[in-house]
């Protein structure tokens, strides 16, 4: 058993007849609630063997009591990652790193999908040590010529985008956009390049500084040039946020396109 969720839901690895190691993820029949049918229909939309930076579906299972969830076993969190590696080794690898969950965010939005759950724990570290985007329980689909949302504030809190949090105690819907995937993007990158800090400061102030556009630890980011670009990603007015494929043009991002050309040319070539 690797780990458990709500509603009964527990995480075992699984290996196929092939010999391969897989996570399976195991519902109870009867709590295979909207989230987890809608975890099922993202994954099943998306053709993971195009980027290597999604965790790829194989299956789902089902028997009288439980439905199975068969993805790639991955090695551990980011957020277990990040906890277990010296400072150093963070500033070193921590551009790879933001590079390709951005390039999984790219890839997700260039296929429509929205992830809108974006935090440490749902980006999963694979055996060589690579990203991987995972957890799409409320993800959405945006339809043809459609680039906004209409939601209720739904994400995990510290980790929401600032135009999410606006309507947190109201009984209105917001606005999700790709750019709001963007947004918490950059307090990830902020968390790797810190070592686990949050740029929006301590848990009792994060959300009100979050919904203000006042990120009070910015000043943790010695190399300017991390720090410019993490605020470039954070920014508070949506329309001064990049897209991912922007962000990913970025001077910062371009220096290290070669670390990630090996793995990149098996999925595109």
């Amino acid at each position: 058993m690797l780990g458990k969720g709500s509603m009964g839901k527990v995480v075992f690895v699984g290996i196929m007849e092939d010999g391969a190691e897989v996570a399976v993820k195991r519902m109870l029949n009867q709590l295979f609630d909207h989230t987890a049918q809608n975890e099922l229909e993202i994954l099943s939309r998306i053709d993971a063997s195009k980027s290597p930076f999604i965790v790829s579906y194989r299956t789902v299972l089902k028997d009288a009591t439980f439905l199975y969830l068969v993805v790639d076993l991955c090695e551990e969190t980011l957020k277990e990652h990040v906890c277990t590696q010296s400072l150093e080794y963070l500033q070193d690898h921590g551009p790879r790193m933001i590079k390709e969950i951005l390039n999984g965010i790219e890839f997700l939005h260039s296929q429509g999908i929205l992830h809108r759950d974006l935090k440490p724990s749902n980006v999963l570290v694979d055996l060589e040590g690579h990203m991987r985007l995972a957890d799409f329980g409320i993800s959405r689909i945006l339809n043809e010529e459609e680039t906004t949302v209409r939601t209720g504030a739904k994400g995990t809190r510290d980790w929401m985008p600032a135009e999410v949090i606006e309507v947190v105690d109201k009984e209105e819907k917001g606005r999700f956009k790709k750019k709001s995937d963007v947004q918490v993007a950059g307090m990830i990158a902020f968390f790797i390049s810190t070592k686990g800090e949050h740029p929006f400061g301590p848990v009792l102030e994060r959300m009100a500084n979050i919904s203000k556009g006042n990120p009070v630890n910015l000043h943790m980011l010695r190399d300017l040039q991390v720090r410019k670009f993490i605020s470039w990603l954070i920014s508070h007015n949506i329309d001064d946020r990049p897209y991912a494929h922007e962000a990913l043009a970025y001077p910062f991002m371009v220096h290290v396109e070669k670390s990630l050309a090996k793995i990149s040319r098996k999925f595109y070539v």
